[in-house]
């Protein structure tokens, strides 16, 4: 037997099925008289520990859909605990903002938005004398897309929304070569791009957020945006986007003997690059939306309201762009019920107490006497560890009022120890992990192996290439 066949064994319904429940039950039986749970509820923790990894387990083999693992996980919360737990993922912004923003990506294909800008960009980031050249045209459209998207983060400060707002324009742009590698690479580079990059800009993503809000209410310790820049941005911004479309090119890229059908550029015939009335509105609500994204500061407002903005102005007879007749068979919006039974499990796990024991106790580890750098990498892996069994929003949520009074207590630096957890929380393995990684998937372009292959590679690259810079960095400064 072969090692693929020795995979899709293990990944066939029955057996997977099988796996999923013998770790469930085993964690369940071992968790029930822990000592490490005493403090807190020791049966209920125990329990969603193991409906934890019951999903877990599906949701890396994926015997089935992640949204029918959801389900089922849904369905174990409400058993064991109770139905305002297993049903609480559905209150979360965070999962209306994806439901929203798939509605958004229909509304920006059906106009045909993501159509012609796609091919505007295709036409005006490839010159005449490489376009007849499939590898030469998809390197430049990859790094010209890859720049792009991680410019965004400048403006709009949800990296999930700006997933949500070029995921139609990059998969419209892959459909002009006819290798699936090419179409992989130009659609999960920018996305990419976007989101790996976002560690280096305070204001790029919401982890960032929340945890320096953590630090200035619970330690009056302020991390101004430009001293986030001066400390990450180089390393773990920039060349951090780099490496990522690097990757990307390594993982995918077009045979020498594939072709692409590169518009013309004059904006004539079949490849126009003009864009019509209808391109134009709907743009215009775009830009209405990330309007609302980038003043967040002034009012307030959840990304999810940007979301719901657009979505009313593209809908809205007589001003929008298109209407709800099929929508429902176009867009597939059962990625809720996984990204609910993800945001369902944070929330048991953390009212059972189990991850502020597990954060205590693995905090414990860390030598407060070692080298900044030592310290630094415990902090990060424990972010990372803690990672695998919540959505990172979560993690950054129970982890940081946790870190923060002992690092308080150890008189370590604040700046660089919430930087590190700040880059864990952007270094991914299973898509379950962050609800970016859900998104991407739930737009269906890419198969949950290519992502997870993807995630897998990127993160480690950053592990053990940047890794080191930064907290080499961070020795310099502090």
């Amino acid at each position: 037997m072969t090692r693929s066949d020795a995979i899709e064994t293990v990944r066939s319904p029955p057996l997977a099925f099988s796996l999923a429940a013998l770790v469930g039950l085993a964690t369940w039986a071992l968790g029930s008289g822990s000592v490490a749970t005493a403090p807190a509820d020791a049966p209920a923790a125990a329990a969603m520990l193991a409906i934890t990894l019951f999903c877990i387990v599906l949701w890396i083999l994926t015997p089935v859909p992640p949204s029918y693992t959801g389900l089922i996980g849904i369905g174990l919360i409400a058993v064991t605990a109770s139905t305002d737990l297993a049903l609480s993922g559905f209150q979360k912004p965070a999962t209306w903002l994806i439901g929203f923003g798939l509605l958004m990506g229909e509304a920006t294909r059906r106009s045909g938005l993501a159509t012609e800008a796609g091919r505007l960009i295709a036409t005006r980031s490839v010159s005449d004398a490489v376009a007849s050249d499939p590898v030469r045209t998809y390197r430049r459209l990859l790094l010209a897309l890859s720049l792009g998207a991680h410019a965004l983060a400048l403006l709009v400060p949800s990296a999930l929304v700006r997933i949500l707002v070029v995921a139609p324009l990059l998969r419209e742009t892959g459909s002009l070569f006819d290798s699936r590698e090419a179409r992989v690479g130009i659609y999960l580079g920018p996305l990419f791009a976007t989101f790996y990059g976002s560690s280096g800009i305070l204001t790029a993503d919401l982890p960032n957020i929340i945890i320096t809000g953590f630090g200035q209410s619970i330690a009056d310790h302020t991390v101004s945006w430009s001293e986030w820049w001066l400390h990450m941005y180089p390393i773990m911004g920039i060349t951090r986007v780099l490496l990522v479309v690097a990757v990307i090119y390594f993982l995918f890229r077009p045979s020498p003997d594939s072709s692409v059908d590169l518009p013309a550029a004059d904006g004539s015939g079949d490849g126009g690059a003009v864009l019509g009335t209808t391109e134009r509105r709907m743009l215009a609500f775009l830009l209405v939306g990330a309007l609302v994204w980038a003043t967040d500061f002034v009012h307030g407002f959840h990304p999810v309201v940007g979301a719901v903005v657009v979505v009313v102005l593209a809908f809205l007879p007589g001003i929008g762009v298109v209407d709800f007749d099929g929508v429902g068979g176009d867009v597939d919006f059962s990625i809720l019920f996984f990204i609910a039974a993800v945001f369902a499990i944070g929330d048991g796990l953390t009212e059972s107490g189990f991850t502020d024991e597990a954060a205590t106790h693995l905090l414990e580890f860390v030598p407060t006497d070692a080298p900044l750098a030592v310290i630094l990498a415990c902090v990060f892996f424990i972010t990372f560890g803690l990672a695998f069994l919540m959505e990172g929003l979560a993690v950054a949520s129970v982890l940081t009022p946790i870190l923060i009074p002992y690092v308080e207590a150890a008189g370590l630096p604040f700046t660089p120890v919430l930087m590190a957890e700040a880059m864990a929380l952007s270094s991914y393995f299973f898509p379950y992990q962050s609800a970016v990684l859900i998104v991407i998937l739930a737009e269906g372009d890419v198969e949950t192996r290519e992502l997870i292959r993807t995630t897998v590679a990127c993160s480690v690259a950053t592990i053990l290439l940047l890794l080191p810079l930064q907290f080499g960095l961070f020795e310099l400064l502090y």
